[in-house]
């Protein structure tokens, strides 16, 4: 066989086997990774072994509350001190940093090569993800605390000023917004054409994502401060009253709640048949996400604000004692835990055979 046909056969051979492997998770390109917060790895069918071992930690000059964005190979992110950054996801590197004028503890959503933060200025910008320049802003009454969501050439964020906002991502201009009578911090999950998103007076709205009329909405005993998850039909959502409630969509009704005893200010994540949250007493539970029944409970040392992330059967999150928790996602034993040495406030984002979390003391640090 001459070396031509040989060179063929070999490249052939190549092709064939690259399309067997499959691919890790693109991107982790928003708050809880995609606009129905599920909080999980979409692909998941590359066997990473995850142990917790540090690739590399940078220090930003102040905390950082917003949970990162992976986009290609970059993780976006906002600070205490006014500054959205752009790191290198492999080396730690500043590609890039933009000032806003106060807190960004919004976490970004990246959509089509742009990525859009609040701040609490009281304004929502988009940003050209790659050089950081500011492609448009939007203002609102009061400051910024929820995370964006995009679905559809819109983005739906919440401001304190108690409004609901629907913004054109190629225009800035607003579409529709919707009044809620209290500050709207949590963040919204769009999932089937609603929009679904919590108050500090304890409300959760089901808006109807084209033109903001309201559908239905539940009453209960605390601010919602998180984001929803969907899921099978489904709505989750937690409440500082220290419950996670369990709504039926097409009923518009919450069929069970569960009382955790303390406050919680964590977005749940439902995985496997399972609903997965934590409070501030540390516990995290994991509970039949059709039932409300305990499945298992573990209990960290210090308190839980770091939202879980599932991959591959396992759940990440972060605590008040300065560990990174990686948890059996069937039995709730610890796999893993990873010292960070701060506070860790934020939801880890997952990518490219990363984790990526950050500290109330500026740290950014990447795990394999």
């Amino acid at each position: 066989m001459d070396h031509k046909k040989m060179n063929i056969i070999a490249i052939l051979l190549f092709l064939t086997l690259a399309m067997q492997i499959p691919a890790f998770a693109q991107d982790w390109p928003m708050f809880r990774a995609n606009s129905q917060r599920t909080g999980n790895v979409d692909q998941n069918t590359e066997k990473v072994d995850f142990t917790g071992r540090k690739d590399w930690t940078v220090k930003i000059p102040d905390a950082v509350r917003s949970s990162p964005a992976i986009f290609k190979n970059s993780i976006i992110f906002g600070s205490n001190n006014g500054n959205v950054y752009s790191l290198d996801l492999y080396s730690g590197k500043i590609n890039w940093t933009f000032p806003t004028g106060n807190w960004v503890v919004s976490s970004p959503a990246i959509v089509d090569g742009k990525a859009f933060v609040g701040s609490y200025d009281s304004r929502m910008y988009c940003l050209d993800a790659a050089t950081g320049k500011m492609i448009w802003r939007f203002t609102t009454h009061n400051s910024i605390h929820s995370s964006p969501a995009v679905a559809d050439g819109i983005v739906y964020f919440g401001s304190n000023d108690g409004f609901v906002y629907a913004v054109d991502i190629k225009t800035g201009w607003q579409k529709w917004r919707y009044k809620t009578e209290r500050a709207v911090q949590g963040s919204p999950v769009v999932s089937d054409g609603v929009v679904y998103v919590g108050n500090d007076e304890g409300k959760l709205f089901a808006l109807d994502a084209a033109s903001g009329v309201l559908k239905w909405r539940a009453i209960v005993g605390g601010s919602i401060v998180s984001a929803p998850a969907v899921k099978d039909g489904h709505l989750y959502f937690t409440s500082q009253d220290g419950k996670i409630y369990c709504a039926r969509i097409k009923h518009q009704a919450v069929i069970w709640n569960y009382d955790s005893k303390a406050q919680i200010e964590t977005s749940p994540i439902v995985e496997d048949g399972k609903v997965v949250f934590g409070n501030i007493r540390g516990w995290v539970t994991s509970l039949d996400a059709m039932t409300g029944a305990v499945v298992w409970k573990y209990k960290a040392n210090e308190s839980v604000y770091s939202s879980p992330a599932a991959f591959s059967g396992k759940i990440f999150f972060g605590t008040n004692s300065d560990v990174l928790v990686c948890l059996d996602g069937k039995t709730g034993n610890v796999v893993w835990r990873a010292p960070f040495d701060a506070d860790v406030l934020t939801s880890p984002a997952i990518a490219k055979d990363r984790i990526v979390i950050a500290g109330a003391d500026g740290k950014v640090c990447v795990l394999r």
